[in-house]
């Protein structure tokens, strides 16, 4: 299992600009793979979870079988993260930058889609990060 700590250091690796701190809550970027699309942002405190390799390639096949456009698209993600946002679990999958180096975002998930959810909430028990991370 990955520490709450571990999660903090990889979304943080991913913040290409982390907001003024004027902000009521810090907030991160994670990049899209898609160029000329925004970024998706959400809060450093956001409750969150990295799946290890096993589960990873698990829900890639999972999500590939589900959801034909996303297999077309062919990325393999290097990470596929859970987070709750909106009051609602997702899975978000990054895949390595490029020639830039570093991980985006490729894809989002709604999580209640997947019958192993529940399981891997109780695995991983995803926890709050902390603003400082």
């Amino acid at each position: 299992m990955v520490s709450t700590q571990g999660c903090a250091v990889l979304l943080a690796s991913l913040a290409f600009a982390l907001p003024g701190y004027a902000q009521r809550a810090a907030e991160m970027e994670m990049p899209s793979c898609v160029s000329g699309s925004p970024p998706m942002r959400v809060s450093s405190t956001i409750e969150r979870a990295v799946l290890d390799a096993a589960d990873s390639a698990r829900f890639h096949e999972a999500a590939q079988a589900r959801y034909p456009l996303y297999q077309r698209g062919g990325l393999v993600p290097a990470q596929v993260l859970m987070i709750r946002r909106g009051g609602h679990w997702q899975y978000v999958t990054l895949s390595p930058l490029g020639k830039r180096g570093g991980l985006c975002l490729s894809a989002v998930f709604a999580a209640d889609r997947f019958d192993f959810t529940p399981g891997w909430l109780a695995k991983y028990e995803p926890r709050a990060g902390d603003p400082d991370d």
